[in-house]
């Protein structure tokens, strides 16, 4: 297996807007929130515990109550993530998702499995990347309807939200930052990456993924639990390329 080509970054987003938080929404779990760089460095420190729970960011010491948990090849790397555990542009399908074996090969993941534990009928997934959850705040976040949601749902709810063509009031907001030759070249890119056939590739226009420039590359989910007993889950996102 050849590895996969290094493409030199787009030029990030300026000027990402912070969302505010409120009393309800602060985490009582996990214990110890941690919060992915969203420029993420490799981390060669081995996990803080030996043996943790599975389908939990930040780890957890094993026998720790654990009130959701999500599928393992969704969460951020515990032992470092930076390196995710599922290597998928989020412009293109579920389909084409691979995950990293201990075998150091490859292979497309069970996208028929449960994506949490214990099963839950919603999920609202926000951004721990600044720019994405910036816009967030007019789009609202990635909901996930369904009683038994599996992963391919969760992928399948993510693609759809980065597919969503651009409002004229979101090209006058890009236009107002000075970004649009980035929106233009984050699109163009997208094009070149993307699986389908290049002339109906360009009649779509602008989507929301353009936004993120290069920035497309999955990094994993975490969940947090608030004080109301609500929850919610963050996913990061990191440079391309992917290894597929």
């Amino acid at each position: 297996m050849q590895p996969p080509r290094s493409l030199p970054p787009a030029t990030p987003w300026t000027q990402p807007q912070t969302i505010p938080e409120l009393p309800s929404q602060t985490p009582i779990w996990p214990p110890i929130e941690v919060v992915p760089s969203v420029y993420p460095q490799p981390n060669d420190a081995p996990p803080s515990v030996e043996y943790f729970e599975p389908g939990t960011f930040p780890a957890v010491a094993w026998g720790t109550r654990v009130p959701v948990r999500l599928h393992p090849h969704l969460i951020y790397n515990p032992a470092d993530p930076a390196v995710s555990m599922l290597e998928w542009d989020v412009s293109h399908r579920p389909e084409m998702a691979k995950r990293f074996t201990g075998r150091m090969v490859y292979v497309s993941p069970d996208l028929l499995e449960k994506a949490t534990l214990p099963p839950m009928p919603n999920l609202w997934i926000y951004s721990d990347h600044p720019v994405l959850a910036a816009w967030m705040m007019d789009w609202g976040p990635i909901v996930v309807a369904t009683s038994d949601c599996t992963i391919r749902d969760l992928l399948d709810a993510i693609w759809a939200y980065m597919r969503k063509p651009l409002t004229e009031q979101d090209i006058v907001r890009v236009e107002m930052a000075d970004q649009r030759e980035n929106l233009e070249r984050s699109a163009r890119r997208r094009v070149k990456d993307g699986h389908e056939l290049r002339p109906v590739a360009l009649k779509t226009g602008f989507m929301r993924v353009d936004v993120l420039g290069a920035q497309r590359k999955f990094l994993g989910l975490r969940a947090v639990v608030n004080p109301d007993r609500t929850w919610r889950v963050y996913m990061g996102l990191t440079s391309l390329p992917v290894a597929y």
